[in-house]
């Protein structure tokens, strides 16, 4: 297990570097220079800016779920976990258009450690022209955070919801239970990390996964059947019938 002191002083160098790369991804984002197909765009926050932007993602897993949303075009999204950004960047790319999209981040959090406050400019081109992207830096497992995001959304459901932030077992129990009545019918739920990650005890949401899958209609995108870690469940929206 990491200690506090330890995962404190390796999210402040991350950071640090994070730092020398952000004008550049800034400068990327303002131009639109990056493509328009889902891999170019996974490639572009995977393989540039020295990691600044990498979501904590398996490629094929990640490119897979990308191609779904961009399918849904959601018009409400909201991301529970930001860390990076990676992930945000291709959720607003595969959003609708007009879509409004909120992410909900803890700072110094758990599992990715949260966002700097002066990361939010570059994180906010991420968005399409048109979508209106807004941040909330609070706890997720406070009612209060769950009603302000749905106050943000105008009282609407969430079409997307991307649940990739405290990874312990009750920690995504928590999220589940207060983010999944929110979703739209129709709508989609991922969970992040679905897969066992024996070197990090602290990433159990498996086991959680475990609990549900059988409850709700579910999917999960893995890459391969007997990978250690990774991997992204899918929960529908609560008009579809459980199995």
């Amino acid at each position: 297990m990491v200690s506090s002191g330890a995962r404190f002083l390796w999210y402040q160098s991350k950071n640090a570097r994070d730092l020398l790369n952000m004008g550049a991804v800034k400068r990327a984002l303002e131009a639109r220079a990056f493509p328009e197909d889902v891999e170019g765009q996974v490639a572009f926050v995977m393989d540039r800016f020295n990691g600044t932007i990498t979501p904590y993602q398996n490629r094929s897993e990640i490119t897979r779920l990308a191609e779904r949303v961009r399918a849904l075009a959601p018009r409400t999204l909201l991301e529970v976990g930001t860390a990076r950004g990676g992930t945000l960047f291709l959720l607003c790319q595969a959003a609708a258009g007009d879509a409004t999209i909120v992410s909900l981040d803890l700072p110094e959090g758990r599992n990715g450690g949260g966002f700097p406050k002066w990361k939010m400019p570059t994180y906010a081109a991420f968005a399409k022209p048109g979508q209106r992207l807004l941040f909330v830096r609070g706890n997720s497992h406070d009612p209060a955070s769950r009603d302000k995001v749905h106050a943000l959304m105008d009282g609407r459901p969430s079409d997307f919801i991307m649940i990739d932030g405290d990874h312990s077992y009750e920690g995504v129990k928590t999220d589940f239970e207060l983010y999944y009545p929110l979703l739209a019918p129709g709508g989609l739920l991922a969970l992040h990390d679905i897969r066992p990650t024996p070197y990090d005890p602290s990433i159990d949401v498996h086991r959680f996964w475990i609990e549900i899958r059988d409850r709700f209609r579910t999917e999960e995108i893995v890459e391969t059947p007997d990978q250690p870690n990774f991997g992204i469940g899918l929960v529908h929206g609560p008009n579809a019938a459980a199995r």
